[in-house]
């Protein structure tokens, strides 16, 4: 019970890591009005992703994802996992450089971007070599420190809302379906780690069900905060729309007075223990296929990802890559489940889970 509740922490912070920057931005792109309806239908498509998934591994009882894989044969092992992998790496990487560039323009003004690129990809490399138990007991610890953060972030918004700011409706037909900017939505639902722990903890699909209920409420706060601000008109023209709400709160009363300061610390610990997982990823899928130590593999692939974040030249390029980057990780969040459930149903070798969903 206590590593279930370790991972529905790791699958919060992973949504809130990739959520909290981006994530709005696109919303906002997408819709000018009814921006829930955006929010509901992204999540109503992951939870059908992740019940998929569930369902598939579940014809595979005690084996992860690249187990199952290799089962089909090593080619597919290959085929499917190393451009994932590959992938991971280039997600990591922009991830981290973005929320660099966050905290520089919030507490580090002064500080060259690659110091703190560095020390950053240290302590997430660390993380990840000292395995999934070590990750697991720092998301909780993470969590704790997190969670009282973000409901500040919340409360303390409220004091500058403006309710004329938010027009309430529904758009029917929703053609934001359509729109290549939902599928890059897709990107920042970050559920394919389940399949790599289940073989260590049997995972229930109801018990995902609360933590995606969660995941679900915080994206709402986080794209409605700034539109109560500022209104839709203004948002879209924001680089950093929830920073840019944080800093607007007058906290002159606190010891701290930059409401944006709390926000900077939680994205610290957010992007360490996301790249920590998208890590250890890496090095479990690589070590299970090409039979090389994953520690060796985490090392050698972080460096690459240290240097692609490095010669990114500007902002623009990098939201242009890691939307990129998003949209192939969309791709692999369907391909994945999707090839895990087929298989698993039409194999002989494939095993029904008994467990009740």
């Amino acid at each position: 019970m206590t590593q279930r509740i370790q991972i529905g922490a790791v699958f919060i912070i992973i949504h809130l890591s990739f959520g909290y920057v981006v994530y709005p931005n696109l919303i906002y792109m997408l819709t000018k009005t009814a921006h829930w309806e955006v929010i509901i239908c992204q999540g109503l498509l992951q939870l059908i992703l992740i019940w998929i998934y569930m369902k598939g591994l579940n014809y595979f009882p005690a084996q992860n994802v690249t187990d199952i894989f290799l089962k089909m044969g090593r080619w597919a092992a290959i085929i499917f996992l190393t451009p994932f992998a590959i992938n991971l790496i280039a997600l990591a990487s922009l991830n981290i450089r973005i929320h660099t560039e966050v905290i520089i323009s919030i507490f580090l003004p002064r500080t060259p971007y690659w110091a703190i690129l560095i020390l950053l990809f240290f302590i997430s490399v660390y993380t990840a070599l000292k395995g999934l138990g070590t990750i697991l007991r720092s998301a909780i610890f993470i969590f704790l420190f997190v969670i009282p953060l973000v409901v500040l972030n919340i409360f303390s918004s409220v004091i500058n809302f403006n309710i004329h700011n938010v027009t309430p409706g529904l758009n029917f037909p929703p053609k934001f379906l359509l729109d290549i900017k939902f599928f890059y939505l897709l990107g920042f639902s970050s559920f394919i780690f389940l399949g790599f722990i289940t073989s260590k903890t049997k995972l229930i699909f109801r018990q995902l069900l609360a933590v995606w209920v969660i995941v679900t409420v915080l994206f709402l706060a986080i794209v409605y905060i700034p539109l109560f601000i500022f209104g839709q008109d203004t948002v879209v023209t924001l680089k950093n729309p929830f920073l840019e709400a944080m800093d607007s709160i007058d906290i002159s009363w606190f010891s701290f007075n930059r409401q944006a300061i709390f926000f900077g610390v939680l994205l610290v610990g957010l992007v360490i223990l996301t790249n920590s997982v998208l890590f250890w990823l890496i090095g479990t899928i690589m070590q299970k296929i090409y039979r090389w130590n994953s520690s060796n593999w985490i090392i050698a692939f972080s460096f690459i990802a240290l240097l692609i974040a490095l010669v990114v030249p500007n902002k623009s390029l990098l939201e242009k890559y890691f939307l990129w980057s998003s949209g192939a990780q969309a791709l692999f969040m369907i391909i994945i489940p999707l090839a895990l459930f087929i298989y698993g149903f039409w194999s002989n070798g494939g095993v029904r889970g008994h467990e009740k969903q």
